[in-house]
């Protein structure tokens, strides 16, 4: 017994040694780990200016623009008018347009005509009394959106590139032109009231005010109080009228109605001959 502990006590003791020596093994490194940091605050686009109005949006989150259900001759009316505007205010911002565009009008002026026809037919047949001033109106709001100056460069940008393809454009593929056309016009605008909404709503967020709550009960309004002035020589048939009323039962009410009296003395009835009693024969 006393060998076989001494020859266990041999082999397990150099173990044991060698496993005191082992290096031990390092812990995985501790990496810190930090949110992201937040997005930089938006910027004012380009033109803006606090207090801007900017369109509002539709049911689908885009925004108003003049370019929306139209026809094929509000199209090609619409395209008209945004490229004449740039006629008139990119020579400051480029040019560029109003070569292209005159030739554009002399070179098409047949279907041009039909189109803008067409397009006040449609408005005539509203059946409006004033629809001539509503077509002004449009119009003027066209030229207002296209004008904007913070978007003059942008826009004037795009209107070179649209008015050197109009011009190969053939009069019965116009309106689908000018749909598409009108889109890449109205671009440079839709990102702008986009960035300018993400800064208003940043830094002017809008805060709508909580409910009124009435804190007491409405009074009902007092009745008014009405006096009957008897006529001239229907003195007495009125007087005896109020007192059998006066007397008559009132099934609605339950309960009866304080008398009012009037504010203002009623004038005595005039003066009037006495009646003969009648007698029975």
């Amino acid at each position: 017994m006393t060998t076989i502990r001494v020859r266990w006590l041999l082999i397990v003791a150099p173990v044991l040694a060698l496993a005191g020596c082992a290096t031990p093994v390092a812990p995985p490194p501790v990496v810190a780990t930090l949110p992201p940091p937040p997005p930089p605050p938006p910027t004012m686009p380009a033109g803006g200016y606090a207090g801007m109005e900017i369109p509002d949006k539709r049911e689908d989150g885009t925004f108003v623009t003049p370019n929306f259900r139209m026809t094929d001759a509000a199209a090609v009316w619409h395209l008209r008018g945004a490229l004449n505007v740039a006629a008139l205010a990119c020579d400051g911002a480029g040019g560029g347009v109003v070569g292209p565009y005159n030739a554009w009008l002399v070179g098409h002026a047949a279907g041009l005509d039909r189109y803008v026809k067409k397009y006040r037919d449609e408005w005539a047949d509203t059946g409006w009394s004033d629809w001539e001033a509503a077509f002004d109106a449009n119009q003027t709001r066209l030229y207002n959106f296209y004008g904007a100056p913070a978007l003059r460069v942008a826009f004037c940008a795009v209107a070179r590139q649209e008015i050197a393809a109009v011009l190969n454009v053939s009069d019965a593929d116009l309106p689908a032109f000018a749909r598409g056309s009108l889109g890449r016009l109205d671009h440079p605008f839709i990102a702008f009231f986009g960035a300018f909404e993400k800064w208003r709503d940043y830094y002017e967020p809008r805060v709508t005010p909580p409910p009124v709550v009435p804190t007491l009960p409405p009074q009902p309004a007092p009745a008014a109080a009405i006096a009957q002035v008897p006529v001239p020589g229907e003195g007495a048939a009125m007087t005896a009228d109020a007192g059998a009323q006066a007397q008559a039962p009132t099934a609605a009410a339950e309960t009866p109605a304080p008398a009012t009296q009037a504010t203002t003395p009623a004038s005595p009835p005039e003066a009037q001959a006495p009646m003969p009693a009648a007698t029975t024969p």
